[in-house]
């Protein structure tokens, strides 16, 4: 039987027609680089006919094998940098391009996960999965049927009507609500990235969120996305003043489009002299208070735009009185001009103020020098010393003037060092909290904030929500999590045989099976397995007398029995049922000091969930049992023989503490 890969029926081989669809049989990608009809990826999607290519991708329609549905299939695929051998799966890269194919893949992955994050969203494309194969990554998400705003623009003779015009951009104004709310700006709002939905009812999706990035994103390297005529001046000058304002010009300028026909000129041009006409004196049927509304979107200045998407909204619905941008300006600098006058009687409070302000997103961006101590405990044996030397090294290249002095504990002396410095008011800037007391803790610093970074964003488990219910008091930021598992003996008198990965209960091990259970796991034990009496772990640990074949605790426990069990083979059985109870740990605080010092402390903090940092803490083999939070540090880690089934089960986790 031959395949459709326009339709995916299945028809006769002897037939060269497709007789569902009425396509002739498609053999051959349409430009040799692309990937054959037929190439099967991740052993579940079956790839059609391309529906369509750009600059950072191709997009194939597929056949989801397994839920036997159509899905679009996005491929990261720059011309530039790379190319394939008609026929090829892989990708052909020269060693010159791999640095930026790197960051633009990882950008593309980005994308994925940024899409994701807003699930079922109506007006944002539901992705599905994302991998990594052929050298290259995918994306598969729904298929969309119909075609780009700026296409449907052109078969409506070049504008809309009013009312659908608003309607439009009342849905992608609700997308960009929800991606604010989660600190995400999109970046590349226009005609060509808001997709027109054919059915029944009209759909609007708001596409290619790959330039999409968080708010007070911290990047040595910020991206220019610009689109002539819908990007507002501060993307032109890789300013990273971009926020809510930004997306509200474009989808301002959008709406413009949408009404007049008409693109509006460049912001930079408008900023020497500013020409666009105002809608209602293209088209007088346009009401005043909606041009003035656009207007204001589209306002120059970004103190003038609305504050947000919502007033926006409200204005072009009517909800809201705009008065033209000329008149607001005069009384902004009448208002300005009476304050002046006010300021003159506390120019020096004022002064101090402004200097403050002024200096607030430099101090920020750069550190004032500082030397800050960071404390932390050492486990025997443990390589953690020389991964916090890389860590100083690193950071301190990056902040000239910014010194770390490390100070490494015994595990068994750690906690009355700390009690003492916190008596004395004398917290280090930074140190290890995992498991100190309350009254440590009381003396340390809010570090919520670091949940609002660009190295936070990147993330997997620790979302805002998760953080705001087990960390109420926003006094410390875990870096790892740990995960329930089953050790189990399968050689010697007490073996058992068993060799699936995975469990649903413990009575899988068999019902007169003896398992044991190590002190101090008791929440998590207790919460995926429930109360119950465990036989003590020196039955399971005893490398010559064992009688528990196995026993239940966490990842923390690997590299312990790696080093203790050596006359057994052990393998790791993880739990895979509804929902996992896992716990963060390896958390950290910021103590007490000088403002320098705090600051420098919450940087390096969040630095430390970034995927660089994670790598060197985590990915060592005395750290075997943390899992870390950071996405892509968490999926190199899990390739290893010990954690890969963690793959499988990672979206059933669940937080306790």
């Amino acid at each position: 039987m031959n395949r459709c890969y326009n339709c995916f029926q299945t028809f006769e081989e002897n037939v060269d027609v497709c007789p569902h669809c009425g396509r002739p049989r498609i053999t051959r990608p349409k430009e040799p680089v692309q990937l054959a009809p037929g190439t099967v990826l991740a052993d579940r999607y079956i790839l059609g006919e391309a529906v369509g290519a750009g600059g950072f991708g191709i997009v194939y329609k597929a056949w989801d094998s397994k839920l036997e549905t159509i899905v679009a299939v996005k491929e990261f695929f720059v011309s530039r940098l790379m190319t394939r051998a008609e026929g090829q799966k892989q990708i052909i890269l020269s060693k010159k391009a791999q640095a930026e194919f790197s960051y633009r893949k990882d950008r593309f992955l980005a994308e994925a996960r940024t899409m994701a994050k807003f699930g079922t969203h109506r007006s944002i494309p539901n992705v599905f999965e994302f991998f990594e194969e052929n050298g290259t990554a995918y994306i598969v998400m729904e298929l969309l049927q119909g075609m780009p705003l700026n296409r449907y623009l052109q078969q409506c003779g070049g504008k809309l009507d009013q009312d659908l015009a608003i309607m439009i951009a009342g849905e992608v104004g609700t997308a960009l609500k929800s991606m604010h709310a989660a600190g995400i700006i999109h970046r590349d709002v226009a005609p060509d990235n808001i997709f027109i939905c054919s059915g029944k009812e009209i759909r609007i999706k708001l596409m290619d969120l790959g330039a999409a990035r968080l708010a007070d994103a911290t990047d040595d390297v910020i991206d220019i996305i610009l689109k002539p005529g819908y990007s507002p001046t501060e993307q032109y000058d890789n300013s990273k003043n971009i926020g809510p304002w930004t997306d509200v010009y474009a989808l301002g300028a959008t709406l413009y489009v949408m009404l007049t026909g008409i693109k509006p000129e460049e912001s930079t041009n408008r900023k020497i002299k500013d020409g666009v006409v105002p809608p209602h004196e293209l088209d007088p049927s346009i009401s005043e208070n909606l041009s003035n509304s656009i207007m204001k979107a589209m306002a120059v200045e970004r103190h003038l735009r609305f504050k947000n998407v919502d007033e926006f909204l409200e204005a072009i619905n009517g909800e809201r009185k705009v008065i033209p941008l000329a008149q607001e300006k005069k009384r902004r600098s009448a208002c300005r001009f009476t304050g002046i006058a006010i300021a003159l009687a506390v120019l020096a409070a004022i002064g101090v103020f402004v200097s403050q302000m002024f200096f607030k997103e430099y101090k920020e961006e750069t550190l004032e020098a500082a030397t800050i101590q960071v404390w932390y405990a050492v486990a025997e044996n443990s390589d953690e010393k020389a991964a916090m030397e890389s860590v100083k090294k690193d950071f301190e290249e990056k902040f000239p003037g910014v010194f770390l002095e490390l100070k490494d504990f015994p595990e068994a002396e750690y906690e009355a060092a700390l009690s003492e410095a916190a008596k004395a008011g004398k917290l280090p800037a930074l140190f290890e909290s995992t498991g100190v007391s309350a009254e440590v803790l009381a003396g340390a610093a809010d570090v919520s904030g670091t949940l609002s970074t660009q190295q936070a964003g990147e993330c997997l488990f620790l979302t805002k929500n998760a953080y705001k219910n087990l960390y109420p008091d926003g006094k410390q930021v875990p870096l790892a999590i740990e995960v329930p598992v089953a050790y189990v003996i399968t050689s010697g008198a007490a073996q058992v045989d068993y060799g699936d990965k995975y469990f649903k209960n413990l009575a899988d091990f068999g019902a007169d099976t003896k398992i044991a259970a190590k002190s101090g796991e008791d929440v998590l034990v207790d919460a995926n397995f429930g109360a119950r009496t465990w036989e003590d772990p020196a039955t399971f640990l005893d490398n010559y007398a064992n009688t528990s074949p196995v026993m239940v605790g966490s990842t923390m426990q690997l590299n312990e029995f790696r080093l203790t069990l050596t006359n057994y083979v052990k393998v790791c059985v993880f739990p895979d049922t509804d929902k996992i109870y896992c716990t963060f740990t390896y958390e950290w605080s910021v103590g007490n000091g000088t403002e320098e010092e705090l600051a420098a402390a919450k940087r390096l903090l969040s630095w430390m969930l970034g995927n660089v940092y994670q790598t060197t803490l985590m990915i060592t083999e005395a750290n075997d049992g943390q899992i870390p939070v950071n996405e892509a540090c968490f999926k190199t880690k899990i390739e290893s023989r010990y954690l890969e089934p963690i793959q499988k089960i990672y979206k059933k986790f669940v937080f306790v503490r």
